[in-house]
């Protein structure tokens, strides 16, 4: 069943200034040869992301890199989510995410509990301009697990 959901806006900034501010997953200490850097197309952020798999889960993701809070914040959530995922779970997370974003919202129960608290960038087609950086970090992940 598709569910279209109310999202309370002043916890949805709190949860994203959380993550902006005091993000869990940046760092400065990757290994050198393990760097995917990834530059928006249509603003100022920066990503540097390193991901490990073993046997084909994400055991380790964490990211660097400077943007919006929007980007950093989604970059930071997004790892949360993903982590300890196999590369086909990661897939469908993110198709998810995306479906979420670019649909209106409308997902499922079990759609929306899967995403956790990315719902948080419920309203970011209102700013067609944050779209590219909510999905930043979402697309390069996809494109290094392909």
């Amino acid at each position: 069943m598709v569910t279209f959901m109310h999202f309370n806006h002043n916890e949805a900034r709190e949860i994203i200034m959380k993550h902006y501010m005091f993000p869990e997953n940046k760092t400065l200490d990757f290994e050198e040869d393990n760097i995917i850097t990834t530059y928006s197309q249509t603003c100022s952020d920066k990503l540097e992301l390193s991901v490990k798999f073993e046997n084909n889960i994400l055991v380790q993701a964490k990211f660097n890199g400077h943007g919006c809070s929007v980007f950093l914040a989604s970059t930071d959530i997004l790892l949360n989510v993903v982590k300890q995922k196999s590369k086909k779970e990661i897939q469908e997370l993110i198709s998810l995410y995306e479906k979420f974003l670019n649909n209106n919202n409308e997902l499922s129960d079990e759609e929306l509990k899967a995403i956790n608290d990315l719902w948080v960038f419920f309203n970011v087609k209102k700013h067609l301009s944050r779209m590219s950086c909510a999905l930043l970090s979402s697309k390069t992940i996809l494109n290094e697990i392909k």
